[in-house]
């Protein structure tokens, strides 16, 4: 094998790799909620998680330290998912259209991400009955809100940042007590509930009509 060869295979090794470790967080992820969800949470140990993803209760241990954290990295991604997405977003674009296509584009297709159906739904159920889930739920959330600060920063340097952070926060907000307002409620269609909200701590930006 050349060195040239060498040079391209090891970033795709590399590439295939964090591909199967995030597979596989996702996997367990999502395991540990479907449990949670059917049995209760005080029901679920590691082993069972463990078999129902396929993989070991030591590989589990690998990736994380509890079950509330596993379920809880659930909403970590989908939090990080906006800062991601408006790191996409044209450069042009207003900010306050931005940030709201952030936040909705985790309501739309393609839904080829491995999460079963109503898992948002669901997921805001089990933590709104399990005080267990709280802790971990609020740090994953935390982390995820940084880099949605972060990201906005970058986007508006001169916002400075406490106020993008300020923004995030916001923003995260908005979204949460949106899908708790429509799980109460069930009026509408989610998607068009957490935009109103997001609109709403956005207002005074541009492009939130």
């Amino acid at each position: 094998m050349t060195s040239e060869t060498t040079a391209v295979a090891g970033p795709r090794a590399e590439s295939r790799r964090e591909m199967y470790k995030e597979r596989t967080r996702l996997d367990l992820a999502v395991a540990a909620f479907e449990l949670a969800k059917a049995d209760g949470l005080a029901s679920v140990r590691v082993p069972q998680v463990a078999a129902a993803a396929g993989v070991s209760p030591r590989t589990f241990n690998n990736y994380f330290a509890s079950k509330e954290q596993a379920i809880a990295w659930l909403a970590g991604r989908h939090a990080a998912g906006m800062a991601a997405t408006l790191r996409k977003r044209p450069a042009a674009e207003p900010l306050g259209q931005a940030l709201t296509e952030a936040v909705l584009g985790q309501y739309r297709p393609p839904r080829e991400d491995g999460l079963p159906p109503h898992w948002l739904r669901d997921f805001r159920a089990l933590v709104a009955s399990e005080p267990a889930l709280h802790g971990e739920y609020l740090t994953a959330v935390a982390a995820a809100e940084r880099d949605l600060g972060n990201a906005i920063a970058e986007r508006e340097p001169s916002m400075g940042p406490l106020r993008s952070q300020v923004l995030a926060a916001m923003v995260v907000g908005a979204e949460r007590a949106a899908v708790m307002h429509w799980m109460k409620t069930q009026s509408g269609n989610l998607p068009a509930t957490v935009r109103e909200a997001v609109a709403q701590a956005v207002a005074g930006l541009g492009g939130t009509s």
